[in-house]
């Protein structure tokens, strides 16, 4: 199967640009050919303090502490990219959820095997369109009590690239609705290798992701977080559980 990696390289500054910062290096490093733009929506909504359920069993705490309040709230997130059209995403996640997410510094890019293990986030897709308008009213009018908007994120000026055996999605993250006011946070890149590495199975995988790690490596890009493998990944929802992880808020 295609093995794909994700990051996220944040804006350094207010006149920083990472956007063009990744363009400048495939175009320079590469011959890319350009592929159909590509868009992206994301609203995320933090669990209410008072909604979470406590833990009544004595095995949910560890040396005294509760594991239902030291694991953190939990997220409903609402995911549209353009490239998995024509179906919304919805994901139940957790504040803690285990993945291999590397923050992009030498210090935390080391993941054991612990992180690497955890439950898979609960995904159900929906059709895209009003259907998708309905659900979003409908958590934001009748379920505030349980779910409270967190942040919009959208994609700008979203290009694509076919490089070889790789096919590269590259956008600008912002924060805002579509009123105004929009912030800039940086830019996401999607980087999925199609090639013979990318054969079916784990030696398959782990094959394609040093692939994958080697072409982002070749950029000399740094600083940014990075996500490969998240559990649950080779059960049908493709990277929609890497994206859901790299916007999931910190």
């Amino acid at each position: 199967m295609p093995v794909t990696a994700l990051y996220f390289l944040p804006a350094s500054s207010p006149d920083s640009n990472p956007t063009q910062d990744i363009l400048a290096k495939l175009t320079s490093h590469y011959d890319p050919s350009p592929l159909l733009p590509w868009t992206l929506s994301h609203r995320i909504f933090r669990e209410v303090p008072s909604a979470q359920l406590p833990v009544q069993s004595s095995s949910s705490l560890t040396n005294g502490v509760d594991k239902a309040k030291s694991s953190g709230p939990r997220f409903l997130q609402i995911l549209n990219l353009s490239h998995h059209a024509p179906r919304t995403f919805v994901a139940i996640t957790s504040a803690h959820s285990a993945s291999q997410t590397r923050a992009g510094t030498p210090a935390s890019s080391n993941i054991s095997a612990e992180a690497a293990s955890g439950e898979p986030a609960t995904i159900v897709s929906i059709p895209a369109g009003p259907p998708s308008e309905e659900f979003i009213q409908l958590v934001v009018s009748k379920f505030g009590p349980l779910w409270q908007q967190r942040q919009i994120l959208s994609l700008g000026n979203g290009h694509a690239f076919e490089v070889g055996d790789f096919r590269v999605r590259v956008g600008e993250l912002r924060q805002g609705g579509s009123g105004g006011g929009q912030m800039g946070r940086g830019a996401v890149c999607e980087v999925t290798c199609v090639g013979e590495e990318a054969e079916q199975g784990k030696d398959g995988w782990e094959a394609g992701e040093a692939v994958v790690k080697g072409f982002w490596e070749g950029l000399a890009l740094h600083g940014a977080r990075e996500v490969y493998w998240v559990p649950g990944l080779g059960d049908g929802e493709g990277t929609i559980r890497q994206w859901c992880e790299i916007l999931r808020p910190r």
